[in-house]
């Protein structure tokens, strides 16, 4: 009997698990504070603003996906203190980054 294995190369890959599985490159506490933050789960811009101290988290988001970290964000629909129909983004991390940010943080 002729038991062959499958080859590796000729195995399809999942398209959304990056190959690459090294630490991510953190220029800043902004930056560190975010990734801690979007380990404890999704989480919207206010709150990230607050936890990482800055006005505007999305440019320290941007920054981490230019480098190639993948940061989802999600639109989440709700109501403002006024009653109108308003919607936010929420980030999180997909399961596959989990990871690379805890060997990123040391964590």
């Amino acid at each position: 009997m002729d038991n062959k294995k499958a080859d590796p190369a000729t195995e399809p890959t999942p398209s959304n698990v990056p190959a690459d599985n090294t630490a991510i490159r953190i220029a800043c506490p902004y930056e560190h504070r975010l990734l801690s933050q979007l380990l404890r789960g999704q989480t919207n811009r206010k709150i990230l603003d607050d936890i990482i101290g800055t006005t505007n988290a999305p440019e320290y988001v941007s920054r981490l996906r230019e480098r190639g970290v993948d940061i989802a964000m999600e639109w989440v629909s709700g109501l403002n203190r006024d009653g109108r129909k308003v919607r936010w983004g929420e980030y999180y991390l997909p399961p596959h980054e989990y990871d690379r940010v805890r060997l990123s943080l040391g964590v």
